[in-house]
């Protein structure tokens, strides 16, 4: 397989694929596995060695920061740690510019779950969340929104 071919399969399916298996898990068992995480990971690495991404030193940067105060809401009991891992990750494969609308969408997001599981609760008529936010489908809802119009999606198929 060619690396431009590899490139573009990591670029165009990889992301998505994730994001739509943490959201699935976090919905279903308040839980975003490890390796999902890890494939985001690898395959950002996998474009990095293959020369694909721009902006490398920012996105670690911003990347990393998001991983701190993303622990920094897990050890007060915001947010679980799939969570921050997963918004680092994410993070990871937008641009530097999209950065602010990821946080933005991320918490106009979370906002309307809350809202939701509220609303469930008072019909149900009990005491509200009982196994956490599933803050995981706000983090993936954002990043597919903006993926598509990351330089790394636009830059598939890559040439030659």
């Amino acid at each position: 397989m060619s690396t431009s071919l590899a490139a573009e399969l990591i670029a165009s399916a990889l992301l998505p694929a994730a994001l739509v298996a943490a959201l699935a898990s976090d919905l279903a068992r308040r839980t975003i596995p490890n390796l999902i995480v890890l494939a985001l990971v690898l395959g950002f690495l996998a474009l990095v060695g293959l020369g694909r991404v721009p902006d490398l030193a920012v996105r670690l940067v911003l990347a990393g920061a998001l991983l701190a105060a993303g622990f920094a809401l897990f050890t007060e009991d915001v947010i679980g740690a799939g969570d921050a891992k997963l918004a680092a990750a994410t993070a990871l494969w937008l641009d530097p510019t999209q950065f602010p609308l990821f946080v933005l969408l991320c918490g106009g997001v979370g906002g309307l779950l809350v809202g939701a599981v509220t609303l469930s609760a008072r019909r149900r008529g009990d005491g509200g969340l009982t196994r956490g936010l599933p803050y995981g489908v706000a983090l993936a809802f954002a990043g597919l929104v903006l993926f598509p119009h990351s330089s790394i999606a636009l830059a598939a198929p890559f040439g030659g």
